[in-house]
């Protein structure tokens, strides 16, 4: 079942059943749902529908399964001695027959045929004034799709639609288990984050923890090795890329300190941009930067994107060795559940009610409409106060700090009252607060004063 990329679905069905040359860029990490979007949107598709998906492999192989795909769908009974010469007998076929050709993980083909992306430019320039053929190149490594319309790319300027999909938020991921309550959705994207493979492999008939045990705490579960297999498809190139990984995974987020920790591992200097940049790319960490402090670098730090990856990190890769011996649910009695309840979804709440209010706000729920939403960053050297508020948004009339309670008990006066004092003893800017609260509000807070917004409105 399809679920959710409704706006790319229609921007992409649109591209198919209009009368106009097409080419597409489409790109995302691996298990995100290319794929099925693209099978989804060719259902609409009225004409002949080529689709290869490129091998990590030698050349020769890939003319071979390309040969094969074509054979399959134009019922040639000949072979193309070369891509080049396959792509250019698709592109003038399509001159008096409507067709759409997909080739997928591009970048497998492109490693071992760098000359594919000028014939790709050369045969557009040909042919987009004389056919209405839809053409759409995918793959997985984001950072070399991205370069395909980069100004320096012999391909630039010849896509006439770039889609670049990302993991879903808290909602759409919840409708892979539109069953659960509003508090086990909370835990299932806390662990399993927004990737659409990772989700469809959950089990909704069964209860939430039994799912994270069975997919992500048994040794050798699906998630364990699709987690090892994703990070080794990037450290069998650069190995430090694991060692980044792991000091965010150990709570080592400002740049410098990720630089002398690479330096301690390695023995000498390390500079770890290149590393960076390569994991956020990935979307497994994301930089972070105070939207009241953007121009200041030493306010930047870095944090895991992916839950399911910082999941895997915080408890299950730092103590193989318990897991490897212990149950799964002895495992997560003794090693993930009071951290889990005491600090990991507490923290995550912070996360997901920033994905809610960017919801609201796209909603029109939200006055004045939110202008920008991050963190906020607050020094005051004087009084030796230092503070860091998850989630603060800014507005035309200027700054509103949300503090998110995941607790079981209804917030009152007291800790509003606290959060109030702190802000004022501290001169902070902030012109309003908002509370977010897990399980709502006692009847005495005054809701005039200060935005409220409770679980159970995440999901409506």
């Amino acid at each position: 079942m399809f679920i959710g990329r409704q706006k790319e679905l229609n921007e992409l069905t649109e591209k198919l059943g209009n009368n106009r040359f097409e080419s597409v860029l489409l790109y995302g990490r691996r298990r995100i749902g290319k794929t099925e979007l693209i099978k989804e949107a060719a259902k609409t598709f009225d004409g002949t529908y080529i689709y290869y998906e490129c091998k990590r492999s030698l050349l020769g192989d890939n003319i071979e399964g390309f040969n094969a795909a074509l054979r399959r769908s134009l019922k040639i009974n000949f072979t193309f001695q070369t891509i080049k010469d396959a792509l250019a007998y698709v592109f003038e076929y399509a001159k008096n027959n409507r067709v759409l050709l997909v080739i997928d993980e591009f970048p497998f083909l492109w490693e071992t045929l760098p000359v594919i992306v000028s014939d790709i430019r050369d045969l557009i320039d040909e042919y987009k004034s004389q056919t209405d053929m839809k053409f759409i190149l995918s793959g997985s490594y984001v950072d070399v799709m991205k370069s395909l319309n980069d100004g320096g790319s012999e391909t630039y300027g010849r896509f006439t639609s770039i889609i670049a999909l990302k993991a879903f938020d808290y909602y759409d991921a919840s409708m892979f288990y539109p069953n659960y309550s509003d508090e086990d959705k909370i835990l299932m994207y806390s662990v399993f984050g927004g990737v659409a493979f990772f989700n469809s492999l959950i089990d909704s008939s069964k209860p939430a923890l039994d799912n994270i045990k069975r997919l992500l705490i048994e040794p050798y579960s699906i998630l364990q090795l699709e987690i090892e297999y994703t990070i080794a498809a990037e450290t069998s190139k650069i190995p430090a890329v694991n060692s980044v990984v792991e000091l965010i995974g150990r709570g080592v987020t400002k740049y410098t300190d990720l630089v002398n920790g690479l330096t301690t591992k390695n023995g000498s200097k390390v500079n770890p941009d290149y590393l960076i940049k390569k994991l956020i790319d990935l979307e497994i960490i994301e930089k972070v930067v105070p939207i009241n402090e953007k121009g200041n670098k030493k306010k930047i730090f870095y944090r895991f994107h992916d839950n399911l990856m910082e999941f895997y990190y915080r408890y299950i890769y730092r103590n193989k060795n318990m897991n490897s011996v212990l149950s799964a649910d002895n495992f997560y009695s003794e090693v993930i559940a009071a951290d889990l309840r005491e600090q990991y979804l507490p923290t995550k709440f912070e996360g997901i009610s920033k994905e809610f209010l960017i919801r609201a706000n796209k909603a029109n729920r939200i006055s004045p409409l939110i202008y920008e939403i991050g963190t906020y960053s607050f020094d005051d050297a004087r009084n030796k106060i230092n503070r860091q508020f998850d989630v603060v948004t800014l507005d035309k009339i200027g700054y509103i700090s949300y503090e998110c309670k995941y607790t079981d008990k209804p917030v009152g006066n007291a800790v509003i009252n606290e959060e109030v004092y702190q802000c004022a003893s501290s001169n902070l800017s902030f012109y309003r607060l908002g509370f977010i609260s897990k399980s709502g509000f006692t009847d005495d807070v005054d809701r005039s004063k200060y935005n409220l917004f409770e679980l159970s409105e995440f999901y409506l």
